[in-house]
């Protein structure tokens, strides 16, 4: 198809002046038609997309509000023969599907349909007549292929626009949780060796305190110094949260182990991690699973009001399929994933976590029916 190679506005300024004349008869005659049949020949339209399996990103609802919009936009184009405004919502359609992962054989299908639709329905018009349904045709089958290559290129200039944004923006938001990841290893390493260091001086100090005094007052000490262990023992909690060792050094597996028993030991929960990753993964994923998982668990420990949360791994050829299931009373996931609460914002953060890396992040929940996290990475991520 070379003629998608060809810039929009080019496209738009080949019409013919025949075919921008409002005043011709027939194209007058053509766009009536096209308006006093608009309902039928929109849900014809919208059948044989739904028929043809395109936009299968968007459902029933969505396919009929843009089958509504795009008609009356081809019908205006049609009419006045400039293809200006059309070209606009193009490209503002294309803003809204393309991140839906609508593809481009979709959409220069969808108006190639329109086309069949309305063509179909011209030659029903004036079948009787061969000589007006010649008329019709001639002065209708340019300005259609124009239109549909209009709308192609504006697709398709929109979404080299939006692939390269979206490239951009991965890139930002990678080195970022890059970032992020050794900022959260340098303060856990600051928690375990310079805080552990001054908390072992202070027990020694402690010791050596409750030595030289009288019973009573030691005993006093003793307490001092369980709360001491206790604040060792956090410290310690948060250190390895903030960055696993195991992480590094045993991968995902021992590392998501050892985050679950200590969820379990801080809350009551009862956690099962099974599976496995068949070896180690790229430390990306690695680390963005860890994460996902903390995550998860965290909000199930604040609101699920759960008792058992399971956590699988398997590896299936190239890509590490993790799943996260609780029985708390669930949620409704469009609330609070529009909501700026600290809830909606890690469950966003997820996502976008599992999607700068070519992952894809599915939350299912209904209130009263638990929580399912899916997440699916690539493992070919450096």
């Amino acid at each position: 198809m070379p003629a998608i190679q060809t810039d929009a506005r080019q496209v738009a300024s080949t019409v013919p002046a025949a075919t921008r004349r409002r005043g011709n008869s027939v194209f007058r005659e053509l766009v009536a038609h096209l308006r006093e049949h608009r309902t039928r020949l929109r849900m014809e339209w919208a059948q044989r997309i739904i028929e043809a399996r395109l936009l299968t990103a968007m459902n029933r609802k969505e396919v009929a509000a843009e089958v509504a919009s795009i008609y009356d936009n081809y019908v205006k184009a049609l009419q006045t023969g400039t293809f200006e405004v059309l070209q606009a919502y193009a490209q503002d359609l294309s803003e809204r599907i393309i991140p839906r992962g609508v593809q481009t054989h979709e959409v220069v299908g969808i108006v190639l349909l329109l086309r069949d639709v309305l063509a179909r329905s011209l030659f029903a018009k004036y079948q009787a007549d061969p000589a007006r349904l010649d008329r019709v045709l001639n002065a209708y089958e340019p300005a259609a292929n124009r239109i549909a290559t209009t709308v192609a290129v504006s697709f398709v200039e929109e979404r080299e626009r939006i692939i390269r944004h979206q490239r951009e923006t991965e890139e930002v938001l990678r080195r970022l949780n890059e970032a992020l990841e050794e900022e959260a290893k340098r303060i856990a390493l600051a928690l375990h060796d310079e805080a552990g260091q001054m908390l072992a001086a202070v027990h020694l100090a402690v010791a050596e305190i409750a030595h030289d005094l009288p019973a009573p007052a030691a005993d006093r000490l003793d307490k001092v110094q369980h709360l001491l262990k206790e604040v060792e023992s956090q410290l310690r909690r948060l250190s390895h949260e903030l960055r696993a060792p195991m992480l590094d050094t045993h991968g995902l597996m021992p590392a998501l182990e050892f985050l679950a028993k200590g969820v379990h030991q801080r809350t009551g929960l009862r956690i099962s991690v099974g599976g496995s990753t068949g070896g180690r993964v790229p430390p990306l994923v690695e680390t963005a699973i860890y994460r996902s998982v903390q995550e998860a668990l965290n909000n199930v420990a604040r609101h699920a009001q759960a008792t058992k949360v399971k956590v699988d791994i398997r590896r299936n050829g190239n890509t590490v399929r993790c799943v996260v299931t609780d029985d708390g009373v669930g949620f409704d996931v469009d609330a609070v994933t529009g909501r700026n609460g600290r809830r909606g914002l890690g469950l966003l953060g997820i996502r976008e976590r599992v999607h700068v890396l070519g992952g894809q992040a599915e939350i299912l929940s209904a209130p009263g029916r638990g929580t399912k996290l899916t997440m699916a990475l690539p493992v070919g991520i450096s």
